[in-house]
């Protein structure tokens, strides 16, 4: 068989690629992890949560949930991000109106889609610490 180096190269990587994107949507935390929330479209673990009884809104990040469904939370913010809190979240909860229940990755897709009135979003159901930690 007769191939040229580059096509062999091109094609090796394009199949990693592949392949570790399909691990990073599979992904599952660890086993001491508690749960899992997206930021900024990268998949974060979470462990500890601990209720607080608030603060100042710029000392928290907005994290959404989807009730009555088994879709992953997304923060507005995650490590290494110069607005991130350290996982103290101001809990919003979203309810799918004109759209089927989807999993967003990124806030910004939320706020649009609520924008469009595909969803509604919550005030405050309730504000606590949880940190993220890498998978």
């Amino acid at each position: 068989m007769n191939v040229k180096r580059g096509t062999v190269s091109a094609f090796a990587i394009a199949t990693l690629a592949v392949a570790l994107l399909a691990n990073v949507a599979s992904a599952t935390p660890p086993p001491q992890a508690t749960g899992r929330v997206y930021a900024d479209d990268q998949l974060w673990a979470t462990f500890a949560t601990n209720d607080i009884k608030g603060g100042p809104s710029q000392s928290l990040d907005k994290i959404f949930v989807f009730p009555g469904t088994e879709l992953v939370p997304v923060g507005e913010a995650g490590p290494g991000e110069n607005d991130y809190n350290g996982g103290r979240w101001d809990v919003r909860a979203v309810a799918f109106t004109g759209m089927s229940p989807t999993q967003f990755t990124n806030d910004e897709d939320i706020w649009y889609h609520a924008s469009l009135g595909h969803l509604t979003i919550s005030g405050t159901v309730k504000m606590f610490h949880c940190p993220l930690f890498k998978l």
